[in-house]
C-alpha cells in the first residue's frame, strides 16, 4: 500500500481544497513600468514566472498593480490587475491579511509622485512589515524609484535612493554591468543580448551559512547548493548597501527600525542586513556614456526580519533585472543578437525570482505550506515507492531519522537547499524554542554526538508519517481546513520525533559514561 492511499486523479484538487487558506498571495506594484508582453519595459516575463511557479507546493495568487496617489482605483478580476492602486484602499490595499509579499519596482523620482502623496500609505507599508509581511524594493540609476521607496523603513537604508547619494546615468561614475556583445563593441543594446553579467556571490552570509550562497541565490538539486552567478546586464544600475547605523527609529520616533534579536541567555543583538552578492562596474565609452574605472558594488541586499519577529526585506540594484528587454530581448521584433538570455542563464534568473518570493514569505505561511508540500512529494517518485504507511508513534528514533533523510533528499532534488533546511529549523524551533536549537547546533559542532540536524530528521520523519496517515483518513472529504486538521497531528508528531531522538541520545551517553567508569587505568 502506498504511503498516501488516495486516488491520484483526485489528489491535486484535494490539496487545493484542503489548503486553500495557505495559498501564497503576492502583490506586484509599479508606478510607471507596465505589464505588456510586447513592451521593453514590461514585467510580463517576471510575473508569468511567478504565476507558473509553486511555493512549497502551492501555486501563488499574483496580483499586479500600477500605483497612483490620484485617480480612481479599478480592479480587473480576469487579469488580476489593479489600476490606480492605493495602499490604503479598504478592498484592495496593502494588508497582511490580504497579501503575504509585496514587490515594489518603481520609477518615479524623489520629486514624485511619491508614496507619501497618498495619505496613510507609508503607515500601511510599515504595518505590513511589522506584521511579518515580506517586502522587495528596487529602482534604477540615479533617483529612479525614490518616489515610492525612499521613505520606507529598512528599505530606505538598504539601497541608495536619493539623487545626492547615487551615481549619474552617463558619467564616468555610472555603474555599468554591460558586457560588450559578440562584436566586442560596447553599446547600449548589449543589455538585450545573450551575455549576462557575473555576480560575485557572498558565501559567508548568516542566512546561507559558510560555504553556501544566500537562499536567494541557491538552485535545486545540489548540496552544497550551486549558486546563481548571473544577472541581466545594464549600462547604468543603482546600488544596494548595508547600513552602518542600526540604532535608527521608525517614523513614530519610538520603535526601533532594526529590532533586537534575543539570543542565548537573553543576550540581545540587532539583526543587520547582508550583502547577498556583489557585481562589477566596468566598461568603455559609447554614445552618451563615459568610460568607467572598474569598481564593485552590492547588487542584492537582504534582511532576515524573522529573526526579530518582523518581515523580511530584499533590495535589488535595478528593475532591469526584471523587465522584458533584459530577459527576452528588444520587443516586439527581437532582432538577431538582441533576443535576451537563454538556457541555464535564463533559468537561473527565473530561479532567483522564485527564491525571492519564497524567502520573503511570512513565517506563518511557510508553516502552513509545509503540509501540502510534503504530501505532494509523497505521491512522487522515489518516496511513493520507498515509504509505506505505519503508525508514527510506533517507530524508533533511528527509523524516524531514516525516513526523514529520505524525505530531505527527495525535497532537495526539486527545491533549493534553504527551503528544506528552513522546514526542519521551523520544526525544531516550534518544539524547543530558538534558544535551545542554537545550543543544540553549537553542541553538535563541538562534540558531534548530538546534533540539531539529526533531531530535525527525526522530527521530519515523524511528521511525514503522521500527515500521510491523516491524508489517507481524510481522503473522502472534499473540503477541510487543512491547517486546522493537520496542524495538531503534525505538532504531536514533531514533538515525539525530537523527544525520541533526545532520549536515545541520552541513553547512549549514559552507556558511554558507564563504559568509561568501568575502565580502570
Amino acid at each position: 500500500m502506498p504511503i498516501v492511499n488516495i486516488d491520484i486523479t483526485r489528489f491535486d484538487n484535494l490539496i487545493i481544497n484542503w489548503f486553500r487558506e495557505c495559498t501564497p498571495k503576492i502583490l506586484v506594484v509599479t508606478d510607471n513600468l507596465n505589464y505588456s508582453p510586447t513592451n521593453d519595459f514590461g514585467l510580463t516575463e517576471f510575473v508569468n514566472t511567478l504565476r507558473s511557479s509553486t511555493i512549497h507546493g502551492m501555486t501563488p495568487i499574483v496580483i499586479t498593480a500600477n500605483f497612483s496617489p490620484s485617480g480612481t482605483l479599478s480592479y480587473n478580476a480576469a487579469t488580476q490587475h489593479i489600476t490606480n492602486f492605493k495602499f490604503t484602499d479598504p478592498t484592495h490595499g496593502l494588508l497582511k491579511s490580504r497579501y503575504d509579499v509585496v514587490l515594489m519596482l518603481a520609477i518615479h523620482r524623489e520629486t514624485g509622485p511619491k508614496l507619501t502623496d497618498e495619505a496613510g500609505a507609508l503607515n500601511a507599508v510599515i504595518n505590513f512589515m511589522q506584521a511579518g509581511g515580506g517586502v522587495f524594493a528596487t529602482g534604477d540609476h540615479e533617483d529612479l524609484g525614490a518616489g515610492m521607496c525612499m521613505d520606507i523603513p529598512r528599505v530606505r537604508a538598504m539601497r541608495n535612493w536619493r539623487r545626492t547619494d547615487t551615481p549619474s546615468a552617463g558619467g564616468s561614475d555610472r555603474l555599468t554591468t554591460n558586457l560588450a556583445g559578440s562584436d566586442d563593441v560596447y553599446q547600449f543594446e548589449d543589455q538585450s543580448d545573450e551575455f549576462p553579467q557575473r555576480l560575485y556571490v557572498n558565501y559567508r552570509t548568516n542566512a546561507g551559512g559558510i560555504g553556501n550562497a544566500h537562499p536567494l541565490l541557491q538552485v535545486p538539486g545540489s548540496s552544497p547548493a550551486r549558486a546563481i552567478e548571473v544577472f541581466p546586464d545594464h549600462p547604468h544600475e543603482g546600488e544596494c548597501r548595508v547600513p552602518s547605523n542600526l540604532t535608527t527609529k521608525m517614523p513614530d520616533g519610538v520603535s526601533d527600525e532594526w529590532p533586537m534579536r534575543i539570543g542565548i541567555g537573553g543576550a540581545a543583538t540587532r539583526v543587520a542586513p547582508e550583502a547577498v552578492a556583489l557585481t562589477m562596474s566596468h566598461g568603455n565609452a559609447f554614445s552618451g556614456k563615459a568610460a568607467v574605472s572598474p569598481r564593485s558594488f552590492i547588487s542584492i541586499c537582504a534582511y532576515d526580519g524573522h529573526l526579530a519577529n518582523v518581515g523580511r526585506v530584499v533590495t535589488d540594484a535595478t528593475w532591469h533585472h526584471f523587465v522584458n528587454v533584459n530577459l527576452v530581448g528588444v520587443l516586439p521584433t527581437r532582432p538577431p543578437g538582441r533576443q535576451g538570455l537563454t538556457g541555464r542563464n535564463l533559468d537561473d534568473v527565473k530561479q532567483y525570482y522564485k527564491n525571492l518570493v519564497t524567502w520573503l514569505m511570512p513565517r506563518s505561511v511557510r508553516r502552513c505550506l509545509r503540509y501540502p508540500w510534503l504530501l505532494q512529494e509523497l505521491v512522487r517518485f522515489p518516496l511513493f515507492e520507498e515509504l509505506r504507511p505505519a503508525p508514527f508513534d510506533q517507530l524508533k528514533s533511528a527509523e524516524l531519522r531514516e525516513i526523514g533523510a529520505l524525505v530531505e533528499t527527495a525535497l532537495t532534488k526539486r527545491e533549493p537547499q534553504f527551503q528544506v533546511q528552513q522546514l526542519t529549523q521551523d520544526m525544531l524551533e516550534d518544539v524547543l524554542g530558538a534558544d535551545a536549537v542554537i545550543k543544540l547546533s553549537e553542541f553538535g559542532r563541538e562534540f558531534g554526538k548530538i546534533t540539531a540536524r539529526e533531531a530535525g530528521l527525526a522530527a521530519l520523519g515523524a511528521m511525514t508519517m503522521a500527515i500521510a496517515n491523516t491524508a489517507t483518513e481524510m481522503r473522502e472529504r472534499e473540503k477541510i481546513e487543512g491547517a486546522t486538521v493537520f496542524g495538531p497531528v503534525a505538532e504531536k508528531a514533531i514533538a515525539l520525533g525530537i523527544r525520541r531522538y533526545l532520549e536515545e541520545s541520552r541513553a547512549e551517553l549514559q552507556r558511554m559514561d558507564a563504559l568509561i567508569e568501568s575502565i580502570t587505568l
